[in-house]
């Protein structure tokens, strides 16, 4: 008998019986709330998942080179825009430092331009976008005695092995380089020189 129930049998299977309902009870309640759980963390996980993104390939072909001839001169030398656009119809990528070298009728001359400025960066392009360099050509007469007459500019891109060959009159020093570019950069570098 408990407290404050005298003269009354205490039934220990009534106490035993609602324990068990409150046991089942409680059961009931974490079954519901794991119910309604399910559907949001399986939002949840269907919001976080995001399809893996593809890389664009490399420019390749699609990529053309235009030369500037008319250059910015200064006291020693004389600065070149070369740009490179993606005539494709598609996005492509590209990297890297162009191959340079002055030919005199079509063969090399001196060595290919010196590698300049900060470490190359991926450079996306856009069908029909636009990237370029800075082409630095030194005055021959200050690096060597006896330079050697040039009348053409071979440029090959990154990665590349065709090259194009553009005329620009300059001297180049047998055995030295008397030139300088910097890795592709985004963007036109010469205003209204390219269409895009």
């Amino acid at each position: 008998m408990t407290p404050g129930q005298r003269g009354r049998p205490y039934r220990l299977d009534a106490y035993r019986g609602n324990v068990g309902t409150m046991k089942l009870n409680i059961t009931l309640v974490l079954a519901a709330t794991l119910a309604l759980a399910a559907p949001a963390v399986a939002l949840a996980s269907a919001a976080s998942a995001k399809p893996a993104v593809t890389a664009a390939a490399a420019c390749g072909t699609s990529l053309e080179t235009w030369f500037a001839p008319e250059g910015n001169g200064f006291a020693g030398g004389i600065q070149y825009v070369v740009e490179f656009s993606n005539i494709g119809t598609t996005t492509c990528t590209v990297k890297g430092f162009p191959t340079v070298k002055l030919t005199s009728n079509g063969t090399p001359e001196g060595l290919k331009a010196t590698d300049v400025g900060t470490t190359p960066a991926t450079v996306t392009l856009n069908s029909g976008q636009t990237s370029h360099v800075a082409l630095t050509i030194e005055d021959a007469g200050a690096i060597c005695g006896t330079p050697v007459p040039t009348n053409g500019l071979s440029i090959r891109q990154p990665g590349q092995s065709h090259t194009q060959i553009f005329g620009l009159a300059s001297d180049a020093c047998p055995g030295k380089s008397t030139m300088s570019v910097d890795a592709i950069n985004p963007g036109t570098g010469v205003p209204f020189f390219t269409t895009h």
